[in-house]
């Protein structure tokens, strides 16, 4: 007899999850929200009598730490497509301390100093601490466990970082990526920040997929069911099967269900599970505010040619202000007015220059949460099971698309899937 299994949650790892089961099983796939997650924010822009989509937040990759998602979308027949993400740093006056561009060589992507850092003594230095802490992280990713048990803090202390180079360019850039504040970052397991820093990032560049996720959704939908506005309000054991129960009372029963829930919603519905739910409380989050607008102030004006990504770093501010200027990021919005995606805003953005305004709340991982993982893994993976967890935080890997990819990977390897093109638990 087929099994029934519903997914609950449909971003990428619930999708992902969906798709891998689809051939095996019968799959019904929840979402709370009016359409499928991964593009539950997407706005069009409309400029120069052309209108564009614009995935909200921005999903982009490299090669090295991405494979199992570039394994997926090729496995789906979405491309990818390079994507240029050099970036100008500059403190809360606008005055330019690093200003970088990007050239494409085959596979890789070097980078080079723009005009008005050629001639600064500060972006020279902090160039050179660049290269010098990446070929030091590259080696240090061979070292097996050894910074399991040291925060990322104490490795940068360890080998001797400069505050200048972790200050103003590396604390930047990985809180946005982690969307979390430096303190945060600081505090993650240093081998998961090596792995990530060590994964190719520094060497390929960014890329992101063609079409975005109109054309990723849809493809990842085939074989499955979806139900739309229809949040969960618990899931409960009943026999050899769970109850689903959704808030305006409807009711159904499964043989497997597959929580693709981020950690603390998963909790709320799984309060007949207390082992679970007290795991799943423990896994830390942080909220962050992004603005998709034409206010073209986030970026640093004395910064010529512009370079694509503009980080602004307010004094004493846990976060940066990270813009993107997609008209000179992706091609498809080059014919078009420019407009941006501005992650922890700190200048005052007019309404009328708004497009849409989001907040997101993403798990982090620190050495405790990782704990907490591993006995859900460790739940997860008793003879007998029905109930499985799925999402970037389930993984020991900083919690991005390749992470929730991974879990997906996890849980339906679990089910009795077939992963069409790796083996599940690597990168």
């Amino acid at each position: 007899m087929t099994p029934r299994i519903a997914v609950i949650g449909s971003g990428i790892a619930g999708l992902s999850t969906a798709w891998l089961l689809r051939e095996q099983a019968e799959v019904t796939l929840f979402e709370a929200g009016a359409r499928a997650g991964m593009g539950a924010y997407a706005v069009d822009y409309e400029s120069r009598g052309s209108v564009t989509r614009i995935d909200i937040p921005l999903r982009i990759f490299c090669r090295g730490y991405y494979q199992n998602l570039l394994s997926l979308y090729q496995a789906i027949g979405v491309r990818t497509i390079e994507s240029d993400h050099a970036g100008v740093f500059a403190d809360e006056a606008g005055r330019i301390l690093l200003h970088y561009g990007t050239l494409r060589a085959g596979r890789y992507s070097l980078a080079f100093l723009k005009p008005e850092s050629l001639l600064s003594p500060r972006a020279w230095r902090l160039a050179l601490q660049n290269q010098r802490f990446f070929r030091r992280v590259k080696q240090d990713l061979h070292c097996g466990d050894s910074f399991a048990d040291i925060s990322f803090a104490e490795y940068l202390d360890a080998r001797q970082t400069a505050a200048e180079f972790v200050d103003t360019v590396l604390l930047p850039i990985l809180s946005v990526t982690c969307t979390c504040d430096y303190a945060s970052v600081l505090n993650y397991p240093a081998d998961i920040m090596i792995d990530y820093l060590a994964g190719g990032i520094h060497d390929f560049g960014v890329m992101y997929a063609e079409g975005g996720v109109d054309n990723i959704v849809p493809r990842l939908l085939q074989g499955t069911r979806l139900e739309t506005n229809a949040p969960i309000a618990s899931v409960s054991p009943v026999g050899n099967t769970l109850r689903i129960e959704q808030r305006d009372g409807r009711s159904a029963e499964f043989d497997h269900v597959v929580v693709a829930a981020q950690a603390h919603q998963a909790a709320a519905m799984l309060a007949p599970f207390p082992e679970h739910a007290a795991l799943l409380e423990a896994i830390p989050y942080e909220s962050s505010e992004l603005c998709i607008h034409t206010d073209g102030r986030v970026m640093p004006s004395s910064a010529s040619p512009r370079s694509p990504v503009g980080y602004t770093l307010p004094a004493g501010s846990g976060r940066a202000q990270v813009s993107v200027d997609m008209t000179r990021a992706f091609s498809r919005f080059r014919s078009q007015d420019p407009v941006y995606q501005t992650w922890h805003p700190v200048v005052d953005i007019p309404a009328e220059r708004e497009l849409a305004r989001a907040s997101f709340t993403r798990p982090v991982v620190t050495r405790d949460s990782r704990q907490s993982v591993r006995s859900l893994q460790a739940l997860q993976a008793a003879p007998g099971n029905r109930l499985w967890l799925c999402g970037a935080y389930m993984t020991e890997r900083v919690p991005l698309l390749d992470a929730a990819v991974q879990s997906a990977m996890r849980v339906a390897t679990g089910l009795g899937a077939q992963i069409p093109w790796s083996h599940p638990g690597g990168h």
